[in-house]
């Protein structure tokens, strides 16, 4: 319905289909040119609600304003204000500068702080290693919870978001304190480690006594 509607989303060049909107599972995000008037959507998810017997959740909407900065700003601070904007429903949330939106798992907006998106994965991160380093395992064990921990909570995020170097190095980091007990200088470099456990005697390596693996 909103794809044969008279909305003219977002013409892209390279794209022969205006966009007008993306789909997956329940969430749904519209594009809404400069001219285009939000009651002909309201009246299209008005009309998807009544066949569905749905209703649309106007708290959970969010408005991202594209175009000039003092466009986006003029519009986030009116709404913010008065809580409206042309026909634009009411007690939706207007994201302002710096002020990211989700959409499926990925964060934009406009002037976002990449480094600040990924505080709270820094953050479960950090929660996570410090739980498992409360137990006791031998190198092939913190291996896996390596892999698991730092590569399983950032795969999905750098992939959506990328990873900004100053986080990359956060990770690098406590990865190695995990790994190596705190240790300021690793017994093991970084590039032996990464060979994987066919390259050294990986069974004399302890990381929680002075004890060294011969390569």
């Amino acid at each position: 319905m909103i794809r044969k509607s008279p909305l003219e989303g977002f013409k892209i060049p390279g794209v022969v289909d205006a966009v007008k909107a993306t789909l997956f599972a329940d969430d749904t995000t519209t594009y809404l040119a400069e001219h285009d008037d939000f009651s002909v959507l309201q009246e299209i998810l008005d009309t998807w609600c009544s066949a569905a017997k749905a209703k649309f959740n106007i708290a959970k909407t969010e408005v991202l304003p594209i175009g000039t900065r003092d466009f986006r700003t003029e519009m986030a601070e009116t709404y913010k204000s008065t809580g409206r904007w042309r026909n634009f429903p009411e007690g939706a949330r207007v994201a302002g500068e710096g002020e990211p939106v989700r959409i499926l798992g990925a964060f934009v907006g406009n002037g976002v702080e990449q480094c600040g998106v990924w505080t709270p994965t820094i953050a479960k991160i950090d929660a996570t290693v410090q739980r498992w380093q409360a137990g006791i395992s031998t190198i092939e064990g913190r291996r896996h919870v390596t892999q698991m921990v730092f590569g399983g909570m950032t795969q999905f995020l750098t992939d959506v978001q990328s990873m900004p170097a100053k986080v990359c190095k956060r990770v690098e980091t406590m990865m190695s304190k995990y790994l190596w007990h705190d240790r300021v200088i690793p017994p093991v470099s970084k590039e032996h480690v990464q060979q994987g456990f066919g390259a050294g005697d990986h069974t004399s390596i302890s990381p929680g006594t002075d004890q060294h693996g011969r390569s």
